[in-house]
């Protein structure tokens, strides 16, 4: 009656295993189980602190089990319940009628087939005869259609999960709703106010926009309600108190704006008001402090104006678990009143709340607090040794205010419910790291002025997280970073003055996900033994003294998704296994040696976005194949940051791009945002028409080559791209029309080339190059803003260059013997003599000269500095 064979690692299809169990009421095979995720979450390249995320969940497979049809299924009538999350179903969903078996089984009240890589439309037809279904779980499949308005007619349907289905939904009427990470169409309507059970809505990430509807504060059964990463706009309506059955009111990271109005306060059953990431003014309703059941309570990064005189009188009469209120704009004031016993918060974040004095207080009395984040404020004085005593403190973090001293010697913070973290970045700390730290899991001592060596202590506890860069750190990587069975997941020493070699023991970290080396003095190159870390995904090794050929190691990292070994000494041809790396994301490999082509097998990369190959040696011509570039040719919307997400204290990936004619610097990198730069080679050929099917590119560097050729009408079909620049080659032909047609282009560079012909307009693409920059160096361009007419009589054409180049050229040979003697005789005195014994101004003015030359040689290498010090 009951079987349960779920998570056991089977590597098998099913086809009638189970055919002849006909008393079956409950069936779990299940072979991937979910866990917690945040890879979807993510900051804005801006200077705000918003966050967003998509589903905070994902699946881990637990075996590889598939069945090519269901048909199975058909006598097990007297199922209740089943299961078959991670069965790849994706054959199985070929078939218009896949679903049938499913829809004998009349008495299924559960049915469960998340992660199951089903890519056709939600079966209603076949699902109708379930009359009895109340839950149905299909999140996580590729179901890219509308849900069926069919599908209310499974009366008794309470729960649908449709998380990271790829749907559009018309909002089906049920009383539990989750579709978080869908694909809403257009905003939530009056309608469902008709929904008169509905008891909780989640649709967080659903890309819902317009207002909430007002027939929605009729909804009086209503206890959940969650639209968090969508793009809601306009008020809270006073009405929202009509909502009295209300414990969960979160409204994170939309486009509200206005008051938070006092009604708010009506709702005396609200447990959780989240309202962070939007645009309210104002101030907190006093009120608020009144709701004593309110245990979290959110309004940071918003637009407020008010402020809180007195924290303590504020939360008087309510004990809030979790209280944040940092980047919200207000300002909080921290009185010598005492706060009443019962306020014992576990999470608390003050981040820039215009706090100043020492560090309050009033801390030392929270032993419950768990989580204390009092960042970019105005603290000063030193450290208390008392903040390190707080028995339950796990996460602190003092950054981006004036502190100084040293780090209290003895660091023994506890762990709760989250790891055990020390952020203290971008003080004035200086001195020794501690060495006391064995309690610690993740320590963040970044940005400060330590020296010294790394402690070899600091490996041999449980460290999880370390991030120890941009410090004045010296001497060699401990080989106690990673010792047997340890627990690793991020390493970050960059941007310090460490030399010697990667320790072989770093094959020791096979839990390794993220590890950051770039900008020391590193030499040697990166150890075979590193292939025991299987799960890394990020590698940077940039700005060293790396040698050699491409490090064939990387062959064994599977999952690698972001390679930076730029500004090193390698050298040799770019390996043809980079295509195998089939999750790669970024690969920079520029400012080395490499030479030799670019690899074709680089076609076959479909999650790649970020090419940087600039200042090399390569050779030959762009691959011709560039279809397989999937992420480039259809640009991703869905914001998701490139590189695995250790936890949110770490999210980023840092990568340098010239685009728009500048060095541009992505502290965290998003889907859509991409690039390919193969500037400053000696790549020759044409430009392949290929680079057409490129749609989803925004920035493409190919300048200081030797292409040739014209310019592919085809590459009017880029449609999204921002920056393009073809500068210093020898391209000739006409500017294709269809490059005045894209839009969203915003810098242009075709300097020095041998183009001709007349410039395109249009009313966008005048305003790229007034000036006539983007064009000089072609002599034979014409019109607008070149400034030359095109029906001149006086204008050079490409025919009679040719001739009078012919005609001069004899003459000029018999000068070159008489000027290279006339050199070399008065070369001495005319450099000596001239400049230096005449007068100072033209002695400035000649070395000005030999600037101007000595700038435009090496102009390449100047394009990117701002990498080499990333």
């Amino acid at each position: 009656m009951y079987l349960n064979l779920s998570n056991v690692m089977f590597n098998d299809s099913i086809t009638t295993q189970f055919s002849n169990l006909t008393f079956l009421m409950e069936l779990d095979l299940s072979c991937s189980s979910s866990i917690d995720d945040h890879s979807s979450i993510y900051t804005t390249l801006s200077s705000t602190r918003t966050i967003h995320e998509g589903s905070l969940y994902t699946y881990m497979n637990r075996g590889n089990l598939y069945a090519p049809n269901l048909s199975w299924l058909q006598r097990l009538n007297n199922l209740r319940k089943l299961k078959l999350n991670g069965v790849d179903l994706s054959k199985a969903s070929r078939s218009n009628l896949w679903a049938k078996s499913v829809s004998t089984l009349s008495k299924l009240r559960f049915l469960e087939l998340s992660n199951c890589r089903i890519s056709r439309e939600v079966p209603v037809e076949q699902l109708l005869n379930l009359t009895k279904l109340s839950e149905l779980y299909m999140d996580y499949n590729f179901l890219a259609s509308k849900i069926p308005s069919k599908l209310a007619n499974l009366t008794s349907l309470s729960v649908l999960d449709l998380t990271r289905s790829n749907l559009q939904v018309p909002w089906p009427r049920l009383e539990s709703i989750d579709i978080s990470s869908t694909h809403v169409i257009g905003s939530i309507p009056p309608s469902i106010a008709n929904i008169t059970s509905l008891v909780d809505f989640i649709a967080y990430n659903s890309l819902i926009q317009g207002r909430i509807p007002a027939s929605m504060m009729n909804l009086t059964r209503l206890e959940m309600l969650s639209l968090d990463m969508n793009n809601i706009s306009g008020e809270i309506s006073p009405s929202i108190s009509n909502l009295k059955s209300l414990q969960l009111l979160s409204l994170l990271q939309n486009s509200f704006h206005g008051l938070i109005p006092d009604t708010i306060c009506s709702i005396s059953s609200l447990r959780y008001l989240l309202l962070a990431g939007n645009s309210f003014t104002g101030n907190i309703p006093n009120c608020i402090g009144q709701l004593n059941d309110l245990s979290y309570f959110e309004v940071s990064s918003n637009k407020m104006n008010g402020s809180i005189p007195s924290l303590s009188s504020f939360f008087r009469h309510s004990t809030p678990y979790m209280l944040v209120l940092g980047f919200s704009g207000l300002t909080v004031k921290v009185d010598q009143q005492p706060f009443p016993p019962r306020f014992q918060p576990q999470i608390v974040s003050l981040d820039s709340c215009n706090m100043g004095g020492k560090i309050p207080g009033f801390i030392s009395n929270l032993t419950k607090l768990v989580f204390l984040s009092l960042s970019n404020n105005s603290l000063s004085g030193t450290i208390p040794s008392w903040l390190f005593n707080l028995p339950n403190l796990g996460y602190l973090n003092l950054s981006f205010n004036r502190l100084q001293g040293v780090i209290p010697p003895s660091i023994k913070l506890k762990s709760f419910f989250i790891q055990t973290t020390l952020i203290l970045r971008n003080n004035l700390l200086q001195g020794l790291i501690p060495r006391q730290l064995e309690n610690i899991q993740a320590l963040d001592l970044s940005a400060n002025n330590f020296t010294g060596n790394v402690p070899a202590e600091v490996g041999l506890g449980k460290i999880r997280y370390l991030a120890l860069s941009d410090n004045k750190l010296f001497g060699r990587i401990p080989f106690s970073l990673c010792q047997e069975n340890c627990e690793l997941l991020l390493l970050d020493l960059s941007t310090n003055n460490l030399f010697g070699t990667i320790p072989t023991s770093f094959g020791n970290c096979s839990c390794l996900v993220y590890l950051n080396l770039g900008s020391n003095n590193l030499t040697g190159g990166i150890p075979e033994e590193l292939q025991g870390a299987k799960r890394l995904s990020f590698l940077n090794v940039s700005g060293n003294h790396f040698d050699g050929p491409f490090p064939s190691v990387v062959r064994r990292l599977e999952r690698i998704s972001v390679i930076d070994m730029g500004n090193n000494k390698l050298s040799g041809k770019i390996p043809e296994f980079i295509g195998d790396l089939k999750d790669l994301q970024i690969l920079l490999l520029e400012f080395n040696s490499f030479n030799g082509s670019i690899p074709e097998e680089i076609n076959a990369l479909e999650n790649l976005q970020f090419i940087g190959f600039s200042n090399n040696q390569l050779s030959g011509p762009i691959p011709e194949k560039l279809s397989g570039l999937k992420t480039i040719i259809n640009r991703p919307k869905d914001g998701n940051l490139l590189g695995s997400i250790i936890s949110q204290l770490y999210i980023g990936v840092r990568v340098n791009l010239v685009a728009k004619g500048l060095s541009m610097q992505f502290d965290v990198v998003r889907t859509y945002n991409n690039g390919l730069d193969l500037s400053c080679n000696k790549l020759t050929g044409n430009l392949t028409s290929e680079l057409g099917h490129l749609q989803g590119l925004y920035a493409l560097n190919l300048s200081h080559n030797r292409l040739s050729g014209n310019i592919p009408t085809a590459i009017g079909n880029m449609s999204l791209l921002e920056s393009l620049d073809l500068s210093y080659n020898n391209l000739s032909g006409e500017i294709p029309v269809s490059l005045a047609l894209l839009d969203p282009l915003s810098t242009l560079n075709l300097a020095h080339n041998n183009m001709s012909g007349e410039i395109p307009t249009s009313p966008h693409f005048d305003t790229l190059s007034r000036d006539g920059l983007a064009y000089i160096g072609n002599k034979f361009l014409c019109g607008a803003p070149a400034g030359s007419h095109c029906d001149s009589e006086d204008f050079p054409t490409p025919e009679s260059s040719e001739s009078e180049h012919s005609e001069e050229q004899s003459g000029e040979w018999k000068m070159v013997l008489a000027l290279a003697f006339a050199g070399y005789v008065v070369g001495f005195w005319g450099l000596f003599g001239v400049v230096y014994l005449v007068n100072e101004k033209w002695r400035k003015a000649y070395w000005a000269s030999v600037d101007r030359i000595v700038d435009g040689i090496i102009r390449c290498r100047k394009i990117r500095v701002s990498s080499v010090n990333q």
